[in-house]
C-alpha cells in the first residue's frame, strides 16, 4: 500500500514539474521579448529626456526632429552626453530607425558642435546598437500645442516608398522642440507597442 501511495504521489509531482518546465520553456521568448522592449524605450526616454536646450548651445537648428526618408522615419535629436565630473558638458546625435527588421540607436561622439544632417555626418564614427528584432515598422509623431498629435508617417522598412508628410516647424519656426512625442513600434507579428515621451 505504502509503495503504490508513494509511485501515485510521485506520478503527480512528475507531471506537475513536466507542466511548470514547459510553462517555463514557453514564456522564456516572451520574457526576453519584453525585457527588450524595455530597454529600448528606456533608452529612447533617456535621450529624450536630455535633449539639448537650442538657447543654452546656440543650436541654430531644432534639436529635435523626425525626418521621413524611403526606408521610414528617422528620429533625430541632439542630447547633452554624458560627462565624468569635472568635465565641460558636450553635445552627442543620436539617431533611431529601422534598418531590416532591427530597431537601431546610432550615436556620434561627444563633440562641442554638431552638423544638422545625418549626410554630413562620418557614418564609420558612428556607434549602432541594435536594441529590437523583429521590427516591421516605426511610427513618431510630436505634440504641437493646438494641434495635438502630428503625424511624420508609417512607413514599412520593407516599403519603397514614404509617406511625404511635413516635419513640423519649418523656414522662420522656433527652434524649441515639441513637448512631447508618440512612438509606435509594430511587430512582425502585428503587436503594436506605444509609448509617451516628455521632452527635455
Amino acid at each position: 500500500m505504502a509503495i503504490t501511495v508513494l509511485a501515485i504521489v510521485s506520478i503527480i509531482a512528475w507531471r506537475g514539474l513536466d507542466s511548470l518546465i514547459g510553462t517555463r520553456a514557453r514564456l522564456q521568448p516572451e520574457g526576453d521579448d519584453v525585457k527588450a522592449l524595455l530597454v529600448a524605450f528606456g533608452q529612447m526616454e533617456r535621450d529624450v529626456a536630455n535633449v539639448a536646450p537650442s538657447a543654452l548651445f546656440a543650436l541654430t537648428f531644432k534639436p529635435l526632429s523626425v525626418r521621413t526618408t524611403s526606408d521610414g522615419p528617422v528620429l533625430q535629436l541632439v542630447r547633452i552626453a554624458p560627462a565624468a565630473a569635472g568635465e565641460s558638458a558636450s553635445l552627442q546625435q543620436v539617431f533611431y530607425r529601422v534598418t531590416d527588421g532591427t530597431l537601431l540607436r546610432q550615436a556620434t561622439p561627444a563633440a562641442a558642435t554638431v552638423t544638422t544632417a545625418l549626410e554630413m555626418i562620418d557614418t564609420d564614427t558612428l556607434s549602432t546598437v541594435r536594441l529590437l528584432n523583429a521590427v516591421k515598422s516605426l511610427r513618431v509623431r510630436v505634440w504641437r500645442d493646438g494641434s495635438g498629435w502630428i503625424d511624420s508617417g508609417w512607413v514599412s522598412p520593407s516599403s519603397s516608398e514614404a509617406v511625404p508628410t511635413p516635419i513640423p516647424g519649418g523656414p522662420g519656426a522656433q527652434l524649441q522642440p515639441a513637448p512631447g512625442l508618440e512612438i509606435l513600434i509594430e511587430r512582425t507579428d502585428g503587436l503594436v507597442f506605444r509609448r509617451v515621451l516628455l521632452v527635455g
